[in-house]
């Protein structure tokens, strides 16, 4: 039987956040009391870890986004869900509408974590500047919300945790390091209109090589085509 994934049970997400953000936060401590030679350090926005942390956070919030759909085919009790709701694509909205709101708080609530764990790791080196924190708070959650909306439209093409899991893995953290770490630039620009280094990308405000804004577009285009190919599979496709 499909089982669901640990990362839904919520200590685990939180005490991983935890400590991602004392890791970024102990290892720029490190970094600004042993500079390079001419290295000019400074405080770095306590933000910035949130940041950093979503890397790894996109993948607990696939988990936790794809579970209204995989566990229902997990359990059968999809069959009854198209019994109340004859019309597919109004169960695709529907989780869509439900589920939006929930990732955008869950996201917020992670980046917080990740950025004042990181902060108080970094003692003096930590900017605590409010203002800043919430822009980053807000950009990490919003991406996290596009993120964990992809992921739902996928699982309704693949059905199961652990194949939507992967794929959400692999379009979302993998390929976008993997090409656009590689150098060639036909390779970074892959992995800058995947969903994942569109995400980067815009969290990061490089505009190399796309615009933060032209990354938001792109996010937005996999959202729309995942729900989009998620709700023609329910449609055509015995539950």
């Amino acid at each position: 039987m499909d089982r669901p994934v640990d990362l839904d049970e919520p200590r685990v997400p939180f005490a991983l956040t935890v400590l991602l953000g004392l890791q970024f936060g102990l290892g720029t401590a490190y970094d600004n009391d042993h500079p390079e030679p001419g290295q000019i350090v400074g405080p770095t926005p306590i933000g910035e870890f949130g940041i950093q942390a979503a890397l790894f956070l996109q993948v607990v919030v696939a988990a936790f986004a794809l579970l209204p759909v995989t566990s229902e085919y997990a359990t059968g009790s999809i069959r009854s869900t198209l019994q109340w709701t004859p019309v597919r694509r109004n169960v695709v909205l529907a989780k869509a509408v439900v589920l939006a709101p929930v990732l955008f708080v869950y996201g917020l609530v992670l980046a917080a974590v990740a950025a004042v764990s990181g902060g108080v790791m970094a003692g003096r080196w930590a900017d605590w500047d409010a203002g800043l924190l919430v822009t980053d708070l807000l950009s990490v959650a919003f991406y996290l919300t596009l993120a964990g909306l992809f992921s739902l439209g996928i699982a309704w093409i693949i059905r199961s945790t652990a194949g939507t899991l992967t794929a959400a893995f692999l379009l979302l953290m993998v390929l976008p390091l993997m090409l656009g770490q590689s150098g060639l630039r036909p390779l970074v620009w892959t992995a800058a209109l995947l969903p994942g280094g569109a995400g980067q990308n815009f969290l990061s405000g490089t505009t190399d090589p796309i615009s933060p804004t032209l990354s938001v577009l792109v996010l937005l285009a996999w959202v729309a085509a995942a729900l989009y190919a998620g709700t023609r599979t329910l449609t055509h496709r015995d539950a």
